[in-house]
């Protein structure tokens, strides 16, 4: 198996297991997405003046939506 075929077949799972995931959870994957778009925002700046409190409110700013995620999933998931 030629290094393109697997890459390829990886790039395939991958987006496999990324739309199974969109279907099943779309809290966590928007609070995923929003992480990302905040971290992107806020950290590449931060690495030109790494500066304590930049640090820090990135890392909040990316946490922040993880837990609004997280407590939204488990008020909308149904009880078992």
């Amino acid at each position: 198996m030629s290094l393109v075929t697997y890459l390829h077949i990886l790039s395939l799972r991958a987006r496999t297991a990324l739309q199974r995931f969109a279907a099943q959870e779309p809290v966590r994957l928007r609070a995923a997405l929003t992480s990302l778009v905040l971290a992107g925002a806020v950290l590449v700046p931060a690495l030109a003046d790494a500066d304590v409190a930049q640090t820090l409110g990135s890392i909040g700013a990316v946490a922040l939506p993880i837990l609004v995620g997280e407590s939204a999933r488990a008020k909308v998931r149904p009880n078992l």
